[in-house]
């Protein structure tokens, strides 16, 4: 049987003091009982021994009411105040200051500093002292006489050894339980510290982050913002020719890209951090999706001449897969393998999939990542980079994938293939009761080795 319940929040005062307040009481009416046994073979009042058995009740029903309805503040008032009389009939009746009955008042004075607070506080411990000195004054000056009533010193003795057991007891159970309280309250403070710590050095790298993000977006999108504003205006004059028009239209396409994609990749990274967007699942080839993804990018990758390059391993199969969230993606990674591998280069977009996981890779040839600087890449660090052809990157796209693909408790990595290319890869673990549909597409049988 649990008769004492736990703190169960570190630094909680009250409860701290309530179950103090079941403990007083259970072992101040458990003691009630035995000392009016021991009284009564210590040869002691009869009067004595009937009260002390009698007030024993009031504790254990007080200490029961506590455990199951609460009010423990009002049922401690109440206690006490029995507890008090109950040290005024024993002082009368248990030889006066010469009896154990100065231990019971200083339980009282540590109950009263424990469990109350504010002017009951001081009331009761004023109401202590005044009763006390009224009593031990009123016996050495001789207004009352006190009847001695053990028998002999042996059972003096035993009278007292109970009742500091007792007190002692008590003592020791409620120190012990403010020293744990707290130390589980500094610890818990010095845990709470150390979060908010951390959260408010999160708070101040990210809003370090975002000024240098809004800062390179400023500087970014300015000139190719101004520069569509002014051709346009010389355009709408007919400053240009046919043949220089439709150089500068070209241009324009490249920066209207390069726009969009930053504008695209900072909606998404806002919309991460907020943690809005609902993932929604789609029904889809796996197959076809990757071709679809490849498709978009094909334009950008021509304009360089390269050649994106299909390799895709295992039987295609129709899943519910979060659509949205894995173009953002693996389009991000193949933009950065267009990005920065030379002219004319392959891209390789391989698709593997195996009954625990679904894996894309995205290979390019081209300077390897270094080492050193592998370790950092998913890292939020806003900076500005240029590609093999002085392509514009903010350093916001890999951050983002890492984002999104943990979110979905997807795999997004690098590793080094070569000492002339580069893998990012894309993993989705698969679960035993998807229930996957193994009708396999036709239009996309033609993909089982290497398509371009």
């Amino acid at each position: 049987m649990n008769f004492f319940r736990s703190v169960d929040q570190a630094g909680n005062l009250h409860q701290l003091q309530n179950r103090i307040s079941e403990i007083f009481a259970f072992l101040a009416g458990f003691l009630m009982l035995f000392l009016g046994i021991s009284d009564y073979f210590l040869g002691l009042s009869q009067f004595i021994v009937t009260v002390k058995v009698v007030l024993a009740f009031p504790f254990l029903i007080g200490y029961g009411m506590m455990r199951k309805w609460g009010y423990h503040p009002a049922i401690m008032h109440a206690l006490v105040l029995i507890g008090y009389l109950t040290i005024t009939l024993n002082y009368f009746h248990n030889e006066g200051y010469k009896g154990p009955s100065m231990y019971a008042f200083f339980i009282f004075v540590v109950v009263t500093a424990i469990l109350f607070e504010g002017w009951q506080k001081v009331f009761w411990l004023l109401f202590g002292f005044g009763t006390i000195s009224f009593l031990f004054y009123g016996e050495i000056s001789g207004q009352f006489t006190v009847v001695p009533h053990y028998q002999n010193l042996e059972n003096l003795f035993w009278d007292h050894w109970i009742t500091l057991l007792w007190t002692g007891l008590f003592s020791f159970l409620g120190i012990h339980l403010f020293i744990k309280n707290y130390h589980t309250q500094n610890k818990w403070m010095n845990e709470v510290q150390a979060e908010k710590i951390k959260a408010l050095e999160k708070l101040e790298e990210l809003n370090t982050k975002k000024n240098q993000l809004l800062a390179l977006l400023s500087h970014d999108l300015k000139n190719p913002v101004g520069t569509l504003s002014t051709t346009l205006e010389l355009v709408d004059r007919g400053v240009f020719d046919k043949e220089d028009l439709e150089t500068i239209l070209n241009d324009l396409k490249g920066q209207s890209f390069h726009l969009s994609k930053v504008l695209n990749n900072t909606l998404n990274w806002v919309l991460t951090e907020m943690e809005e967007g609902e993932v929604t699942l789609e029904k889809v080839s796996v197959f076809a999706l990757t071709k679809e993804i490849g498709s978009t990018m094909e334009v950008q990758a021509l304009r360089k001449n390269q050649h994106l390059m299909y390799h895709f391993s295992g039987d295609d199969q129709i899943l519910d897969l979060e659509v949205n969230e894995i173009k953002i993606i693996l389009k991000n990674l193949l933009d950065n393998a267009i990005k920065f591998s030379p002219l004319g280069a392959n891209i390789e977009i391989k698709l593997f999939i195996r009954p625990t996981e679904i894996r894309w890779e995205v290979k390019n040839e081209g300077q390897v990542i270094p080492e050193e600087v592998s370790h950092e890449l998913f890292e939020f660090k806003v900076k500005s980079s240029r590609g093999t052809q002085l392509e514009k990157g903010t350093g916001l796209g890999l951050p983002l994938c890492k984002k999104i693909a943990d979110k979905l408790e997807m795999t997004l990595g690098f590793e080094s293939a070569s000492s002339q290319a580069n893998v990012f890869f894309l993993c989705k673990k698969r679960q035993a009761s998807d229930g996957l549909n193994q009708d396999h597409s036709e239009a996309f049988s033609s993909m089982g080795s290497d398509n371009e």
